[in-house]
């Protein structure tokens, strides 16, 4: 598995990560991100600005686990920056914590940085050449080897301080051992596997994996009693996480009038000055760089604590109990470990696409002209031009340009609601005619029966009255049928003027209960007194509980009970038309107030009431809510704004 990965399923095709990737290592693939190993410089940065939690980076704690399970001697080696990272533990009970987990000794990385920083020391010293680029920091170790392999003979042949531990313990302090580094980088985890340095860190774990190894064995520092650190003792070595501690430690001045040494911290300035120094604009002895502002300011260290505040700890740290004679006595001790290392050419370049081509992808999301390229950056690219690039490259989707998108989104929606449109107006039609038609057949029928019996001199009076009657009765639908359609055509702006929902609700009662009383349904009235009023057409609402009290009473054909109630809730009149009847399946919900859906029998309605209802409320500003369970009953919510609210 790669050190940084990103989990498919969480991204949310932000670019947040494409936007800040100081290499664009990110490949966006069907709209989701995937890193490129290949330019990937472990940096951590995607990491830290993930808001999804969808990048992440590879977990070494079930490793550490298993090492711990064995019988081997395991030593756990501190990045100096520890202290930074756990400011409320004192640093020798953060030994007596990693010594309960399981570890057989503790030690400090500052003393491999004692022993690399004089290395760096009489390299600066010696040189009178080219400027000497620090190579301490993996992350620009990476982007050098990755992107300015023409630097990599700048860099310092010496190892890091955390390699220059593992040796120590592999090759004189314990052979047998394994080793654990705990620091704040992710980047650690790479060079830990780094051919040219690998064999001497069995592990690494970042301080965040550390506190959740702590958590699951419920070990907590502050409560623990301290212990002695094992191993040789730093002193200066131990400002290495500062920025400017490499200088400081190897004697290299910093003196301005000097320029023997310069120190750039964050990926800005780093990159700036390493461009720089390829196009020869640098003379300079030594650069110290790092993508983070210093190790004290690694992506792992997961506390809010201000970067003044972290380096005054350190500083701190170093100077309680040092015990310089000590320190030169181990140094002696350790001087014959091998620190040298050497570097890879790790360049690969992506294919550069012709003019023609780059064209062709700004042509297909309206980039061609100078004018439209807005060069928003949303894409995660500084500009049009660089997101044309990469979709040729392979490594972007036109699709993340965001203008273009809401263009193509906006042609789709308009495309589908034109569909939509024809779609719904020829349901409308169909069912228009098919309502209409049946009762004009009846009446056409009925007039050929009556035109036959007047010819063939048949004609009885009183047949003739029940073929009329029933013609009537068929036009009275067709007149009805016609009546609704218009009315939810029509969709009539409301006179308004302040009514009282509860006289509405009287009104509407009286016209049903007739019907109500034939069915034996049991009518209930829980008005609230006093409600508040509404700026509503005192008709149109009628229309509306009237249609809803009809609707509640046909759904009960064997009786049963309607309840109407009347409530404030929050700032707006509410109105429940509640009924035990027979319910309406889940299914249909969504298609209840569509013109012409019915779940009524064949017949008993056309489906434009709930229709008409809808359209009233919205106009008055208001909103409808059903709730129903089959066999249980339905309700439908009227929701209406009080007057003199903001919501009436």
């Amino acid at each position: 598995m790669d050190v940084i990965f990103i989990v498919r399923e969480k991204c949310n095709g932000c670019y947040a990560c494409v936007r800040n990737c100081p290499v664009k290592a990110i490949r966006v693939k069907e709209g989701v991100a995937e890193v490129m190993d290949e330019r990937c410089i472990a940096c951590g940065i995607c990491i830290s600005i993930c808001a999804a939690g969808a990048i992440q980076a590879r977990s070494d704690i079930g490793i550490v686990w298993q090492l711990l399970g064995e019988h081997t001697p395991i030593i756990a080696i501190l990045s100096s920056a520890f202290p930074a990272a756990f400011p409320e533990v004192q640093p020798r009970q953060m030994v007596a914590a990693l010594k309960k987990m399981g570890f057989n000794e503790v030690m400090e990385t500052a003393f491999g940085a004692e022993l690399v920083c004089r290395e760096y020391g009489r390299l600066v010293r010696g040189n009178e050449g080219k400027p000497i680029l620090s190579s301490t920091c993996p992350a620009v170790v990476s982007f050098i080897e990755k992107f300015h392999p023409e630097l990599i003979s700048n860099i310092a042949p010496i190892v890091s301080p955390m390699v220059a531990m593992g040796r120590i313990i592999k090759w004189q302090y314990n052979p047998e051992a394994k080793v654990v580094f705990i620091g704040p980088c992710v980047g650690k985890k790479v060079e830990s596997e780094d051919e040219n340095v690998a064999g001497v860190i069995d592990a690494v774990l970042t301080f965040p994996e550390l506190k959740e190894m702590l958590a699951m064995r419920g070990i907590t520092p502050v409560s623990e009693e301290e212990e002695q650190f094992s191993g040789p003792t730093p002193y200066l070595g131990r400002l290495f996480s500062v920025p400017g501690g490499l200088p400081k430690i190897a004697g290299i001045s910093e003196d301005l009038l000097l320029n023997d040494a310069v120190v750039a911290e964050g990926i800005d300035r780093t990159i700036n000055c390493l461009r720089e120094l390829a196009q020869g604009k640098i003379r300079t002895r030594f650069m110290d760089l790092f993508f983070c502002q210093g190790c004290i300011g690694g992506p792992e260290i997961d506390n809010d604590m201000s970067l003044c505040r972290r380096r005054e700890i350190i500083v701190n740290y170093t100077s309680e109990g040092a015990n310089p004679a000590r320190t030169e006595s181990d140094v002696e001790k350790y001087a014959g470990i091998d620190l040298s290392r050497r570097f890879a050419n790790r360049y690969t370049e992506l294919p550069a696409p012709s003019e023609g081509e780059i064209s062709n992808v700004l042509g297909q999301i309206n980039k061609l002209r100078t004018e439209d390229q807005f060069n928003c950056g949303a894409c995660g690219y500084s500009t049009c031009r660089e997101l044309a690039i990469a979709v040729c490259q392979g490594v972007a989707e036109s699709e993340m340009c965001w203008p273009y998108l809401v263009e193509k989104l906006q042609s789709t929606q308009d495309d589908l609601l034109q569909a939509e449109k024809l779609t719904s107006l020829g349901q409308m039609a169909a069912s228009i005619a098919h309502e209409i038609n049946n009762p004009l057949a009846g009446v056409l029928i009925y007039t050929k029966l009556l035109s036959k019996k007047v010819a063939g001199g048949t004609f009885v009076q009183e047949e003739a009255l029940g073929y009329l009657s029933k013609m009537e009765s068929e036009l009275s639908r067709s007149s009805k049928i016609i009546r609704n359609l218009l009315d939810f055509a029509r969709q009539t702006e409301p006179l308004l003027r302040l009514v009282d929902i509860n006289q509405i609700l009287e009104q509407a009662l009286s016209l049903v209960s007739h019907q109500a009383q034939l069915q034996n349904i049991e009518v209930v009235k829980e008005f609230t007194p006093s409600l508040p009023k509404v700026m509503a057409d005192f008709d149109q609402l009628q229309q509306v509980f009237t249609n809803l009290a009809l609707n509640a009473i046909q759904s009960m054909p064997d009786g049963g009970k309607v309840t109407i109630r009347s409530s404030v809730v929050d700032s707006e009149i509410k109105v429940d038309v509640q009924d035990t009847g027979c319910g309406i399946p889940k299914q249909h919900l969504p298609r209840l107030f569509t013109p012409f859906f019915t779940t009524k029998e064949k017949g008993k309605g056309v489906g434009l009431g709930l229709a008409v209802v809808h359209g009233i409320i919205e106009r008055h500003k208001g909103r409808v809510k059903v709730k129903s369970e089959v066999g249980k009953g339905t309700t439908f919510s009227v929701y209406l704004g009080v007057y003199g609210d903001e919501k009436g």
